[in-house]
């Protein structure tokens, strides 16, 4: 599988990574497919299994345990960063495992292209994850700065273990606006 990411992504994440601290988004019905073109809009949603997308969202958080050693493969070294491949695709692809340094997360991304398209993706995977997540985890809103967007951040015992995030990443011609989901080791998030 082709990665989703290039330079001017992985920049945008390591900023993102360094502010949160945290990484791993949900895009339900909406993810990546390879060969998809970025300003293709998904109108339909699949159907989704909800119960299969929390067992998996419950999987990933028991995987982070161990920098998800078990579904890491195929790396591709970058400057700081290395990325690996994984099989394990819950949201139908566009998910990888980012290590920088002896820190983990499971990053899934979405390029949308515009604000709108970004907040439909953004609250649907926010109320699938909502429907997934025990009462015992919090769910706390926040603005980003310059109004570049927003996130939502998931905690369990007062320890952020995940965000979902929707982020500008356009340019001077391009409104192109990113969603991610990051699920970090928690070793990540102390």
């Amino acid at each position: 599988m082709k990665s989703v990411f290039n330079k001017k992504t992985i920049k945008v994440s390591f900023v993102m990574a360094a502010l949160v601290a945290t990484a791993g988004t949900i895009v339900s019905g909406y993810a990546d497919h390879p060969g998809n073109d970025k300003d293709e809009v998904i109108t339909e949603k699949p159907t989704v299994d909800q119960g299969k997308i929390c067992q998996d969202l419950g999987q990933l958080f028991t995987k982070s345990q161990n920098g998800f050693s078990d579904i890491r493969k195929q790396p591709s070294f970058y400057n700081k960063i290395t990325i690996w491949q994984t099989d394990y695709q819950p949201l139908n692809g566009g998910c990888e495992v980012w290590q920088w340094s002896n820190r983990y997360s499971y990053v899934c991304s979405r390029v949308l292209p515009d604000e709108q398209t970004a907040a439909q993706a953004f609250d649907e995977a926010n109320r699938v994850i909502g429907q997934c997540l025990p009462k015992s985890w919090a769910q706390k809103q926040v603005a980003l700065p310059d109004n570049k967007g927003e996130k939502i951040q998931y905690s369990f015992n007062g320890q952020v273990r995940g965000s979902l995030e929707k982020v500008s990443t356009g340019g001077l011609f391009t409104h192109d606006w990113t969603v991610y989901l990051l699920i970090s080791s928690p070793e990540n998030t102390q």
